[in-house]
């Protein structure tokens, strides 16, 4: 058994006063009943491989943390989540308490199961990122963002559907598909997806990869 971060020594501690701990799976989960007047649990011992049984004077249960239903508030937004049903950040190293979407953040127990000690420190980091925000008169986007060519777009908005960032929407006058640079983060999704080739990133149109290439090879 394992602890992540400085819990492991509450794990050896527990070891130290004599606490056992016995490994099951999904497939063989303890099983309790009251024999007698009598507590009575059984769980396959995984380094016996048997069968074992137990008569505790006390059965505490730890309470389980599941996730809210939050479908709709993750629609509006356009977030993820994870595949236990908590929200997923953008980066787990990087951008712990970021989503894809630039400006929202998360933390607690809308992340995922934790410790008071870590639901604080992750608060007072999404409240120092979102302050970095609040706290610019101007925000400036990246250079590295996408573009796109008027003459061969024809509005078919597979852009749109691709793009993770909401950055691309169409503009029913003119019947073609237009960027919103402050969020689109250069992801070359829209290039890649786009069959005319209206969509490209700036900087690197098919020209300036390729001379990019004569010049590597």
């Amino acid at each position: 058994m394992m602890s992540y971060g400085f819990i492991e020594q509450f794990y050896s501690l527990a070891r130290e006063k004599g606490v056992i701990f016995i490994r099951y799976d999904l497939e063989n989960k303890p099983q309790v009943k009251l024999e007698g007047g009598r507590l009575k649990v059984q769980a396959i011992e995984p380094a016996l491989c048997e069968q074992i049984t137990l008569e505790p004077d006390l059965l505490v249960l730890s309470s389980a943390i599941v996730p809210r239903e939050q479908e709709k508030l993750a629609q509006i937004l356009d977030l993820e989540f994870t595949e236990d049903g908590f929200f997923k950040e953008a980066n787990v190293k990087f951008r712990p308490v970021d989503f894809l979407r630039d400006g929202i953040f998360l933390c607690g127990l809308a992340h995922s199961p934790r410790s008071i000690g870590e639901t604080l420190a992750q608060a007072q980091a999404a409240g120092q990122r979102a302050s970095s925000i609040l706290l610019r008169e101007k925000l400036y986007s990246g250079r590295m963002v996408s573009e796109v060519n008027e003459r061969r777009c024809v509005g078919c908005e597979i852009c749109v559907s691709v793009c993770p960032f909401g950055a691309r929407v169409k503009d029913e006058e003119g019947g073609i598909v237009v960027v919103r640079e402050a969020l689109c983060q250069g992801c070359g999704a829209c290039a890649v997806a786009c069959p005319s080739g209206a969509a490209t990133i700036r900087g690197f149109s098919d020209t300036q990869i390729f001379s990019m290439m004569d010049v590597a090879v």
